[in-house]
């Protein structure tokens, strides 16, 4: 059951660990492993439709706007499947993040606080139906600049148990991660982009507090690239 977070009385779930967890020893329980194949089935498929929306973006040079990247391709892609995310239920997403990107402590929580924050008006929308976020943010991983594409996606059925037991609303997200290049993107519109990000629906400037565990990881980044190709000589 480590794939459930509780929080305040609420649950999230991955639903490939719902799932898992059934034995379908009962009826009721072979009823509710169809059901939630059923809703995976969705899922994933809307995972896929995002995943293939993300590639055609990318490979063109118009749709991925200012931050290009280097081959015109993501090199990673990572998607999640949940039910019964909540306005506080967001540790699903901030766990996918911890497992998905690489970096210090410091670095990796300023990236959650900007995917959070970008997300936070979809989690907490409780109408019914459906609604889609987008969010396209930079990270420094590996000494490189990285570009991350964020589409997430949440159902909120009409009351709960529509199509699964307990199932409220069903909540998916893929990231891609491409690398940024920067002979085509300038430092300046980097640091820019970053501080506009932080602020995201607000007019109130970030604090350097907030934004500096992020700039110092990306100086790093820019430090190595400014020093040219390495000479294996």
């Amino acid at each position: 059951m480590g794939s459930i977070l509780r929080e305040k009385g609420r649950t999230v779930a991955k639903i490939s660990m719902l799932i898992y967890d059934l034995t379908g020893k009962t009826e009721e329980e072979i009823r509710m492993r169809e059901q939630y194949s059923f809703l995976q089935k969705m899922a994933s498929a809307k995972s896929e439709t995002f995943e293939n929306r993300l590639k055609l973006m990318l490979s063109n040079k118009e749709s991925v706007g200012e931050l290009e990247i280097v081959g015109d391709k993501a090199f990673e892609y990572r998607n999640g499947q949940h039910v019964n995310i909540s306005r506080t239920c967001d540790d699903a997403i901030m766990r996918a993040i911890d497992e998905y990107f690489k970096g210090g402590k410091e670095v990796k929580a300023a990236f959650q606080k900007l995917v959070k924050q970008g997300l936070s008006g979809l989690i907490r929308d409780m109408s019914i139906g459906e609604t889609e976020e987008k969010l396209v943010l930079v990270y420094p991983e590996n000494y490189s600049i990285v570009r991350v594409d964020v589409m997430a996606y949440k159902y909120t059925f009409s009351s709960k148990g529509v199509l699964a037991k307990d199932v409220e609303n069903l909540f998916v997200y893929t990231m891609s991660k491409s690398i940024v290049d920067h002979r085509k993107v300038g430092i300046d519109f980097l640091m820019h982009a970053v501080v506009d990000m932080m602020r995201g629906g607000f007019d109130e400037e970030p604090s350097l507090d907030e934004v500096m565990p992020l700039i110092k990881g990306l100086q790093m980044c820019w430090k190595l690239l400014d020093a040219g190709p390495v000479s294996f000589r």
